[in-house]
């Protein structure tokens, strides 16, 4: 083998033989970084990914929550290596509009790239412990042909790797009371991030396990556990109950989330509501607003140089158009000066001084 410079350029030049335009072309594609290395930018070793997983608030309480939150933790420790700015989205709603979105791009994405620069590419979904939906794959054909043929081996083989990283159950202390943990689809999520419907199918799973019955006992006030809110009435949380006055006050999703708030609170189980830290979504009702009452325009203001003695009103012409249109405030801004002359005209004993034209 020969080289050219001194160099190893990737062109091999055989003695005797001239280099050809096929493989002058395959050199260069060599050469250039297409970002087609196999050269994997993950974690040395398995360790050190379980490490990162841990580590991190949001991705440790992930793989605790079972095969799904294992694949969504160590996915998301597997990119934060490549530094990406992103963020979980811990709001199933979010999290949902997010993934169809996305979807949606990397399907343009990947039937450009195929057409574009010809080469068999897809795009492969996988989540495990899910039962339906857990496998996407679309793209090229035959690649995705193949690839969906391949599904039981590679779900297998998913799970066995997903299985090497699980971290050890902890043992249940048998003094705490057992609650439901709060997972959404396989995934943790705060109960300030649950929508209505996920509430309302949630609650009578949490009574069973809170009150030890199989059925709730709506109506009956003697099935009412000690911890239900006051202000709510004992009846099937499917249905608001509550008078149209007490609906104004909270919201329906606020009155269900505190309902669940105030059972783990009672068993002593805030151990197992998720929170996350930067998280600050307003979920709690907001204020009405405050009705402003109307004022009157002003054109504007003109100093008066001959010190009028009339000081029991001051003269006010007010703006026809403006009257018109529901005495809306005047868009004329205020100058400096003009402000200057309200703030003199406001003082004690200068009501003289300044005429409001």
């Amino acid at each position: 083998m020969v080289t050219m410079n001194g160099e190893d350029s990737g062109a091999i030049i055989m003695p005797g033989v001239t280099p050809t335009l096929d493989h002058t072309i395959n050199s260069t594609m060599e050469d250039d970084d297409d970002g087609m290395s196999d050269e994997s930018e993950g974690f040395e070793d398995g360790c050190d990914l379980m490490t990162v997983t841990m580590e991190d608030e949001v991705t440790a309480q992930l793989a605790a929550a079972g095969p799904v939150g294992m694949a969504a933790a160590i996915a998301i420790a597997s990119a934060k290596k490549r530094k990406r700015p992103h963020q979980f989205e811990t709001n199933p709603s979010i999290r949902k509009r997010q993934q169809t979105r996305l979807l949606r791009k990397l399907r343009q994405t990947i039937d450009e790239f195929t057409i574009r620069v010809g080469m068999q590419a897809v795009v492969l979904v996988a989540i495990p412990g899910k039962p339906q939906n857990s496998f996407k794959c679309f793209g090229a054909k035959p690649l995705e042909d193949v690839i969906r043929n391949l599904r039981p081996v590679v779900m297998q083989d998913l799970e066995g790797a997903l299985a090497q990283h699980t971290p050890a159950p902890q043992p249940e202390d048998p003094s705490l009371h057992e609650l439901p943990p709060l997972v959404i689809d396989g995934i943790p999520t705060p109960v300030e991030k649950m929508t209505q419907a996920q509430l309302r199918a949630f609650i009578p799973l949490m009574l069973k396990y809170s009150t030890g019955r199989g059925k709730p006992g709506w109506g009956k006030e003697s099935t009412r556990p000690h911890w239900w809110p006051q202000d709510l009435p004992w009846a099937n949380v499917r249905m608001d109950a509550r008078t149209e006055d007490e609906k104004q006050k909270v919201s329906w999703t606020h009155a269900l989330r505190q309902i669940v708030i105030n059972c783990y609170k009672y068993h002593g189980r805030e151990d197992l509501l998720p929170v996350f830290s930067g998280d600050h979504d307003d979920v709690d009702i907001k204020p009405p607003l405050a009705k402003l009452p109307k004022a009157s325009p002003i054109s504007h203001i003109t100093s008066n140089p001959t010190n009028t003695s009339n000081s029991s009103a001051a003269n006010l012409n007010l703006n026809a158009h403006s009257q018109s249109q529901n005495q809306s405030i005047s868009t004329q801004a205020l100058t400096s000066d003009k402000m200057y002359q309200i703030c003199e005209f406001l003082k004690p004993g200068n009501q003289d001084k300044v005429t409001i034209v």
